[in-house]
């Protein structure tokens, strides 16, 4: 007899997704009567009611007058309030640590960003309690209406731990990261890989809104993907999903950091774009990259290109269009083996937007089976170099229970 498996969940759990269920609702189409969210939801209009009551008493729901009357007595109605709490979230990158301040719609009110040279002995960590203390500082709320602190960081990340289990960056190996920040803030601290925190600010406040199935590609001085499957992030057992730098897109490419040749981290990352760009320069490149850099090449970045080639540019946008190249092959590779509804692309590079992103489209649809190819849908991210941090932010909220845990509706 073949043995049965029971699903079953405890009622913390159906409480949770329940909740979830209501404050969604209250989230999208507010103002609403409990009467409308336990026909909407399916819950007996007891437990609606309660829930309602538990998110006002969370200052997460507020009171916003009176309904039209449908036979009887008005109903109250809901809303949700954005402005009760803020929520601080922090990117490190590899030469600045940029921080934002939000209220529970993931506006930023406040952004701080703060360069650092490592080579020069700078104190990472300390920069990054200072950030927080400065964002702390310009919170219109009090420190007793901070939800909490979110992290996004590059490298591998022991979410439940909140250590940095490696990160190349910083040489940084077992980090107790949020044990040592907790030194110092009475709050909740929650870590996130700097991909999937990127992939969770789109998912719920950017291009990936009401999306189900997403990579999120994030182009830097590195490369990641935050990869979304059924409105949940897919981290795998080891928190290592998503680390496409090394997927070979040209075996007659150069070499890579890794020994192997053609990565495509070696072919689109910033450092590789700028890499071509200046080796264009030095030997003759016609381009308005040379009126603003003078005689020194080697100043070019990502973002001049980037601004270059989206102005006409011909010089810029062969490269920017070269790179797209390599990045279609990167993402059909990404298309062939998870089926997503939508490949969004964030990082300075996104500057360029037709010159990068129409050979990447063009590329895909010639690499990828006919159905995932037809479905998928790639676009620039819409949350800016802010994204990052903005996911930290949003970690906090699926974490404290402002956000559903599963499933990116949409919020405007």
């Amino acid at each position: 007899m073949a043995r049965q498996y029971l699903i079953t969940g405890d009622v913390r759990l159906v409480r949770r997704l329940n909740r979830d269920a209501i404050l969604g609702l209250i989230r999208e189409r507010g103002p609403i009567s409990r009467t409308d969210l336990a026909r909407l939801t399916k819950l007996t209009p007891a437990t609606a009611f309660s829930i309602v009551e538990e998110l006002v008493q969370d200052r997460l729901v507020q009171e916003s007058g009176m309904g039209p009357s449908r036979g009887g007595r008005r109903p109250m109605l809901f809303e949700f309030n954005s402005r009760s709490q803020v929520i601080i979230g922090v990117n490190i990158r590899s030469a600045q640590v940029l921080g934002v301040l939000a209220y529970l719609d993931a506006k930023p009110q406040v952004t701080i960003a703060r360069d650092y040279d490592l080579k020069g002995g700078a104190d990472v960590v300390q920069l990054v309690k200072d950030v927080i203390r400065e964002l702390i500082a310009a919170s219109p709320l009090p420190m007793a209406q901070l939800m909490g602190i979110g992290l996004a960081v590059p490298g591998l990340i022991d979410v439940d731990r909140g250590v940095v289990v490696q990160s190349e960056n910083w040489d940084w190996e077992e980090l107790p990261l949020r044990d040592i920040l907790a030194e110092d803030f009475d709050t909740p601290i929650y870590i996130e890989e700097d991909d999937n925190a990127m992939a969770l600010g789109e998912g719920f406040f950017g291009a990936g809104r009401g999306v189900s199935n997403v990579v999120c590609v994030k182009i830097g001085r590195g490369l990641g993907a935050g990869i979304v499957v059924n409105g949940m992030l897919f981290r795998g057992p080891d928190n290592a999903a998503g680390e496409i730098a090394h997927i070979l897109v040209d075996s007659d490419g150069p070499q890579c950091t890794c020994g192997n040749y053609g990565c495509l981290v070696r072919m689109i990352s910033a450092p590789a774009i700028a890499e071509r760009a200046i080796k264009g320069l030095k030997q003759g490149a016609i381009s308005s990259l040379s009126g603003r850099v003078g005689d020194d090449p080697e100043k070019v970045n990502v973002a001049m290109i980037a601004e270059a080639a989206n102005a006409g540019d011909a010089f810029a946008h062969q490269i920017m269009e070269e790179t797209g190249r390599y990045l279609g092959i990167g993402i059909a590779t990404l298309v062939n083996l998870l089926n997503p509804d939508l490949v969004i692309i964030g990082g300075g590079v996104i500057l360029a937007g037709s010159p990068l992103l129409e050979p990447a489209r063009h590329v895909v649809k010639l690499r990828t089976f006919a159905a995932p190819g037809e479905r998928v849908r790639i676009v620039a991210a819409q949350l800016g170099v802010e994204a990052p941090a903005i996911g930290a932010a949003t970690l906090v909220m699926t974490q404290e229970g402002a956000l559903p845990t599963r499933g990116f509706a949409g919020f405007d």
